[in-house]
């Protein structure tokens, strides 16, 4: 008998590329339950079905089963993934030049064009789970190296993911593989250079994703998305404000149990990002709405005191601002003029090494601010322990 062939039409952009392969395997006859043998595999076996669009072509005398059609499978996606390695070198080339050449304008920005155009930048992220690290590597700085790419004045890029927002939900997932975490979150952190991109994001509910992968056990995923949450949080200012104002109480009930992890790297990164976010003009209204509330006030007092000086050091430079307020409620006014010698005789002794020019002035300051307070009234009051 002769082994049936079966021939794979495999979609590349808009060209249609054929192989052709015998199979021996016994099994299913019928031409309705072979297509959907194949449409159940295509649906199951996601990345293939993602990268290529598979049509076979079955003869009435084709026997195929489960376990031959997926070595099929698996051999066209081999064969377009090994393509893909030297298109992809090809094109980094093009992007970056190479010790014999600078790269040439023109051909970056027909490039850029054609890669917009297409949905390439899909197929690409979605194949880094089956890339070497090395060629992993390449596709994240071709892809970040088109994002930035200019045309006329314009950013194709930020075109793109205006119409392209389910590449970001595909690319948030990728945050918690510790394989990936590092080539998903570069290539994140440039789609959010894109003010589209990070609206999108920060008014899903894919921002509160981040609260979980930064405090994920492994470091490689903690840390990449505390660079991307920091990049979300402080890059276009407006759209940032605009989040917070709207979504106050929700995201400093989390921020804030960041500012009180076990884990030192945690506390530290939430503070640095706090105070950058708090300090930034743009956010003026949700810094006073920060500063006039007690619980918040306790979790920074506690934080003077960390064992970390560089935590200790970001911390002052939020707890200055709450006696500094000049709105100050009531019960803030209370606790500080409660632990008023506890607090004076700290600053006395808060002394660092390393500290920026301001630090002394502001310190000073914020002695004086506390020596000087008032009670509206003059109740008795016992040492408040924070």
């Amino acid at each position: 008998m002769v082994a049936p062939v079966i021939q794979f039409y495999c979609w590349k952009g808009k060209e249609l590329k054929v192989v052709s392969l015998k199979c021996n395997e016994e099994g299913f006859r019928q031409k309705a339950v072979m297509k959907r043998c194949l449409d159940g595999a295509a649906a199951a076996g996601r990345p293939a079905a993602e990268y290529f669009s598979l049509v076979v072509l079955l003869c009435s005398d084709t026997k195929l089963t489960w376990y031959s059609f997926w070595l099929l499978l698996k051999f066209t996606f081999a064969v377009q993934i090994c393509e893909l390695r030297k298109v992809i070198l090809e094109v980094r080339t093009v992007l970056y030049g190479d010790e014999r050449s600078e790269p040439a304008e023109e051909a970056c920005v027909k490039l850029t064009q054609e890669f917009f155009k297409e949905d390439t930048c899909h197929m690409l992220i979605a194949s880094l789970p089956h890339l070497d690290p090395g060629t992993r590597q390449d596709v994240t700085h071709v892809i970040a190296n088109l994002q930035r790419q200019r045309v006329n004045g314009r950013s194709l890029a930020s075109d793109y993911l205006e119409s392209n927002t389910a590449l970001l939900a595909m690319l948030l997932p990728g945050c918690e593989d510790s394989e990936l975490a590092i080539s998903y979150g570069a290539i994140l952190r440039e789609c959010i250079r894109h003010q589209v991109a990070a609206k999108y994001i920060l008014e899903s509910d894919h921002i509160k994703l981040f609260f979980k992968y930064i405090q994920d056990p492994s470091f490689d995923i903690a840390s990449d998305a505390a660079s991307t949450f920091t990049e979300l949080l402080t890059r276009h200012k407006s759209t940032v404000a605009e989040f917070l104002d709207k979504n106050y109480d929700w995201f400093f009930l989390e921020y804030n149990s960041l500012l009180e992890s076990s884990n030192y790297i945690t506390r530290r990164n939430a503070v640095r990002l706090l105070r950058a976010m708090l300090l930034d003009r743009s956010n003026t209204p949700v810094m006073v709405r920060y500063v006039c509330s007690l619980d918040n006030m306790r979790i920074f007092m506690n934080l003077l005191r960390d064992s970390n000086k560089t935590i200790q050091l970001e911390a002052f430079h939020v707890f200055k601002l709450f006696p500094a307020n000049q709105r100050k409620p009531q019960e803030i006014v209370k606790v500080l003029i409660a632990n008023r010698s506890k607090l004076i005789r700290f600053f006395s002794d808060f002394t660092f090494e390393k500290a920026d020019e301001n630090f002394e002035s502001d310190k000073a300051e914020v002695v004086k601010e506390i020596a000087t307070l008032e009670l509206e009234g003059q109740p008795s009051l016992k040492e408040i322990s924070c």
